[in-house]
């Protein structure tokens, strides 16, 4: 194995936007489920974003809400799926091995508001206005 010492500039360059994208993918991820708690209230309890052990930086294999009305679960992963896209993730459900990551909404309210807007207008750039944005946030 070689020392980290021995990486070539290149793969100490990749390994960062690795890890660079992991963290984004943690925020981005944190903020989705924030932006579905107020766009489904009551509904959604936590959220599983699936990658593949060999995927680009800016890839998920599979996002799946845990939703307490299962009926409606589909509906919250197209939401949950378009807010990724819009803050820069693809999707790539292909049939290899993936790890998982859970994600529940934020705790404090302020986090929760800037998460939301956040993940809005990401939407907004995209041409996307979400079901009940339109209506709960008229004033902006």
């Amino acid at each position: 194995m070689t020392s980290p010492t021995q990486r070539s500039r290149e793969d100490l360059l990749a390994m960062q936007r690795t890890h660079e994208a992991a963290q984004q993918l943690e925020d981005d991820a944190r903020a989705v489920v924030c932006w579905l708690d107020a766009e489904f209230p009551g509904l959604v309890v936590s959220m599983e974003v699936q990658r593949h052990y060999s995927c680009e930086d800016h890839e998920v294999a599979h996002v799946e809400p845990r939703v307490t009305e299962r009926p409606r679960r589909h509906e919250v992963r197209d939401a949950a799926e378009k807010a990724l896209t819009a803050l820069g993730w693809s999707l790539h459900p292909e049939g290899r091995d993936v790890r998982s990551a859970f994600y529940r909404p934020a705790k404090s309210a302020h986090a929760r508001l800037a998460a939301v807007n956040r993940v809005q207008r990401a939407l907004s750039a995209e041409g996307i206005v979400a079901p009940h944005w339109s209506l709960t946030n008229s004033e902006n």
